[in-house]
């Protein structure tokens, strides 16, 4: 079985990690596997460690755009065309517009597309009400064009077939290998963030968090709200792994707050779980989410987690209320970040006893079914 994935973007992030890990996954297994997706290095670098061949799409861009949708059509129905794929498997918003292209082929091959979170159609994501309702109408009439919807998180399931928008879809949780999974000890991976930070941090209790600079992760509530941390947790410090575009912005609001010596934003780092060690708490404030790698990541690594409670993140603590918060609700934020830090422990164990159901073999044999499930009907 032939098949192809494609993402948005080859940087770093979740869905370019999601789409790697099943690319491999699946070419152990004995299937021919592609990837095509636009702008950055990670993603194809990667992919060619494991000879797994990539498609450079220059149509393919994060940022909607109808001339760039039509064009994206074209560009991957000339790819379809050319390779004839038994299953194309989608990611991401902008790169389900391309489930149009497989209606101009002879042989049309099954189609699946994965929602990473619900973006512009999340109840959290930030648009006036003529926009949501344009962007519920491309779902929902996109999505009836494919074969199989996934999501990643029982949530995002329940509220978009709730709307009527998907019939044929199922939840799958993303998966990791723990044996590929190398952490760095506790006290290098602080040593770590000490030299990368310009200060010793060796005793600080470590708040940390991987992810993009964009407002779906909501940084913007972590520096707010830092010195009334520091009120209750005096040698708290946040160390805030990845980049994007608003860190120009976030860098701003940490100066004019003065928490420049406390709070760091370090830019992104490759194999960033590796680090997560070094942290005393794993926190996702995220508006919106689907199941975040680097949340799974965190209960690998072994530490507690404080997460918003959106999306996926329920699904990763296993609805374990003591490590959810509700959005942007700091009183009950901060109270739950001191009972962690006092219970430490107890939780540590609980994430041991659930990380899994998010197996990479669990997330690979459900995949490889639904694609030999699709090519057989």
């Amino acid at each position: 079985m032939k098949i192809l994935l494609v993402i948005t973007k080859s940087d770093i992030g979740g869905a370019q990690v999601f789409v790697l890990n099943l690319a491999r996954s699946l070419k152990r297994t004995g299937l021919d596997v592609e990837v095509a997706a636009g702008d950055g290095n990670y993603l194809s670098a990667e992919l060619e460690k494991d000879n797994i061949k990539f498609h450079y799409l220059n149509s393919l861009k994060r940022n909607f755009s109808i001339i760039n949708s039509f064009y994206f059509i074209y560009d991957l129905h000339r790819l379809l065309k050319k390779n004839k794929y038994d299953v194309v498997h989608l990611n991401s918003t902008n790169t389900l517009v391309g489930a149009i292209s497989t209606s101009f082929l002879k042989e049309k091959p099954k189609t699946v597309f994965t929602f990473h979170g619900l973006s512009f159609i999340d109840k959290n994501y930030q648009a006036n009400v003529f926009f949501k309702m344009l962007a519920k109408f491309y779902y929902k009439l996109l999505l009836n064009t494919v074969n199989r919807v996934v999501f990643e998180c029982n949530l995002n399931f329940t509220e978009v077939k709730k709307a009527g928008m998907v019939k044929n879809a199922e939840v799958i949780y993303n998966g990791l290998d723990e044996k590929e999974m190398n952490f760095l000890s506790e006290k290098d991976a602080r040593l770590y963030f000490s030299e990368k930070c310009g200060i010793d941090l060796t005793d600080n209790f470590l708040i940390g968090s991987t992810g993009r600079l964009i407002y779906q992760k909501n940084y913007d509530f972590l520096i707010h709200n830092y010195l009334r941390i520091k009120e209750k947790i005096p040698n708290a410090k946040v160390v805030i792994i990845g980049d994007g575009p608003d860190r120009e912005n976030y860098e701003g609001q940490i100066q004019k707050l003065g928490i420049q010596n406390n709070f760091f934003m370090i830019g992104e780092l490759k194999n960033s779980h590796q680090y997560l060690k070094g942290f005393d708490l794993f926190t996702l404030c995220s508006r919106y989410e689907g199941v975040s790698i680097s949340l799974i990541e965190a209960l690998y690594a072994g530490i507690p987690i404080l997460a918003s409670n959106v999306g996926g993140n329920p699904d990763v603590v296993g609805n374990n209320i003591n490590e959810l918060f509700t959005l942007d609700d700091f009183e009950e934020y901060l109270s739950k970040l001191v009972s962690i830090k006092s219970n430490r422990e107890e939780i540590i164990k609980f994430n041991a006893s659930i990380k899994e159901r998010f197996t990479l073999e669990s997330f690979t044999h459900h995949y490889k079914d639904l694609f030999d499930g699709l090519r057989k009907n």
